[in-house]
């Protein structure tokens, strides 16, 4: 049996510390190892409000009592998350933590269709908000049968609702003696049985699943990152959404643990980051393929000076040969690191320890983390040697408990001998290093965000023009991939603009942004196997080739922004 082990330390994994007391309460945590006025935090980069470690503790203690003893949260129940990126959601996100509960993170961009979606899914009890997404937010919490007392406000006032800081005094009221107890693991179990966080994962089929994430995935995962992050690294930019899985671990947890700064932006603009890169001299960016991008072609950036810029960090999608050579050649000091890995994995499955920071190595997914195994599964059912392609499988404490109410998916996805099928074709080197050569999944990223062609073809093949349909992803210069459909009309439906157009404004209406059909190409027939799966790379060929091109529409608003 041909198994990659990791060449790190193992981890000291505590494995009856819930995530609040690792964090908080505990030998791990900063507040047990610095003095008062050298604790680190959250901050906003705009408005400079922030609050540090000590500061989240004291705050998430109060608005898990307020919630316990006033509003009635109880063990194992959801808080879902609805939210830019602010100081004020990782203190939501503790205090749910502390009190028992679970935390389901939702992207700010979905509509009210997909936000009840999330909210019945994860049977969510309370919905934490802020007043720019309070639209979709009290739609989709009526929908959900969420009482209005139930969802509350992040930052801001709204009449009618609760702020996350009346919480903070109704919790604060109760005194200290008056406190509700920290959630403690339940006796018999150990915190990988214990779910903390629910995150949306577009599978292969279907609308997104409920991934859930232990206590001892997140704790798990900061320590094996942890081992391979420089000392120097203290301060920590978090333009990613706070929802998605990098958010989650690198941008919430991790700096904790590290007691490093973050600056957080709330929204992204290209203008507004290089700002903040510069106000806060900022050595170590974590990005996104999208940005990277960006960094080496919009004019914008050479108007700053970024030459305090040691490294770049990348992760959530692939970064093309050209964008890692321009980078190398704009910022030449720097050096890159990324990891490879999936909300199924709680993020890194395999990163580049600092000895392989050089852009040499930046066609790599990075080195295997400590206490994880990783396995290449070729086609005929073997096990793939040193630099042998097959299925890449994963196996760690990382590995998360698996698909909320879904056994099916769970199955497909994690075997009984706990190894993850990550559905993504690579391979390791000498050096313990993995390449990703392929997605077996088909998947497409945009702007590192997973999007199932299945949902948008079930949707488009609910129009009435639509006979058959087939989704895949097409390469896009700024958001990575972007989903393109090609349509079989039904008899009679002529094959004109109109008729396209009237299909993107279609999905326009029915899906987040992220989820925008770039283009739509009519077809005279889906190429489909005997056993009627979609032949995918029939139709990546025909894209790539050019020939026997139909009659392409293209989303021209898109285009321009």
């Amino acid at each position: 049996m041909v198994i990659f082990k990791s060449r790190q330390p193992p981890i000291d994994l505590p494995t009856e510390l819930t995530d609040w007391d690792w964090l908080f309460d505990s030998s791990y945590s900063p507040i047990n190892n610095y003095p008062p006025s050298q604790l680190a935090g959250f901050q906003n980069a705009i408005t400079k409000e922030r609050v540090n470690w000590a500061e989240i503790k004291q705050y998430s203690t109060y608005i898990a009592t307020a919630l316990v003893k006033r509003y009635g949260l109880r063990e194992g129940q959801t808080i879902s998350l609805f939210s830019q990126n602010t100081v004020w959601y990782p203190v939501a996100m503790f205090a749910g933590l502390r009190a028992g509960a679970a935390i389901s993170g939702a992207s700010p961009a979905y509509n009210a269709e997909e936000m009840t979606f999330a909210l019945k899914t994860a049977d969510a009890k309370f919905l934490m908000t802020t007043p720019g997404s309070m639209e979709v937010a009290s739609k989709s919490a009526e929908a959900a049968g969420l009482p209005k007392s139930n969802v509350f406000l992040l930052e801001g006032k709204l009449d009618g609702y609760t702020t996350i800081k009346e919480l903070i005094e109704i919790g604060r009221s109760y005194g200290e003696s008056g406190q509700s107890p920290a959630f403690n693991i339940p006796p018999g179990k150990k915190n990988k049985d214990v779910c903390a966080f629910l995150s949306f994962s577009s599978g292969t089929t279907g609308l997104p699943k409920a991934v859930m994430i232990s206590h001892q995935n997140v704790i798990a995962q900061c320590l094996q990152i942890q081992q391979i992050t420089p000392e120097t690294q203290k301060k920590i930019m978090a333009v990613l959404p706070l929802f998605h899985i990098t958010g989650l671990v690198h941008q919430m947890h991790l700096p904790i643990l590290l007691n490093a700064e973050v600056i957080m932006l709330p929204q992204f603009t290209m203008e507004g980051m290089l700002n903040v890169i510069c106000e806060y001299k900022l050595s170590e960016l974590l990005l996104v393929p999208p940005i990277l991008i960006r960094l080496v072609h919009d004019p914008i950036v050479d108007k700053y000076d970024l030459g305090h810029i040691t490294r770049f960090s990348s992760g959530a999608a692939p970064l093309s040969e050209e964008i890692i050579q321009l980078l190398q050649k704009k910022f030449p000091n720097t050096g890159f690191k990324q990891g490879y890995g999936m909300t199924e994995s709680c993020s890194c499955i395999t990163a580049h320890p600092p000895e392989k920071f050089d852009y040499k190595y930046a066609h790599s997914g990075g080195a295997i983390v400590a206490s994880t195994e990783v396995k290449i599964l070729k086609e005929d059912g073997t096990e793939g040697d040193i630099g042998e392609q097959g299925e890449v499988l994963a196996r760690g404490p990382q590995v998360v408990m698996g698909y909320l109410n879904n056994p099916n998916a769970t199955r497909e996805t994690f075997d009984s001998d706990g190894w993850l099928h990550t559905g993504d074709q690579g391979m390791v080197d000498s050096e313990n290093m993995i390449y990703i050569t392929d997605r077996i999944k088909e998947l497409i990223k945009v702007k590192g965000i997973g999007v199932a062609p299945a949902e948008l073809e079930d949707l488009l093949l609910g129009h009435s023009h639509v006979e058959d349909v087939a989704v895949m992803g097409i390469q896009d210069d700024y958001s990575g991939e972007l989903p393109k459909a090609f349509v079989k009309l039904k008899n009679g439906i002529e094959q004109d603009t109109a008729v396209g157009r009237e299909l993107i404004a279609f999905v326009q209406e029915k899906k987040v942004r992220h989820k925008w059909v770039r283009e739509v190409e009519f077809i005279g027939e889906i190429p489909k196997s005997a056993s009627g799966k979609i032949l995918r790379r029939v139709l990546r060929e025909k894209e790539r080739s050019g020939e026997g091109r139909g009659v392409v529409v293209k989303d021209e608003n898109r285009a321009k922004l």
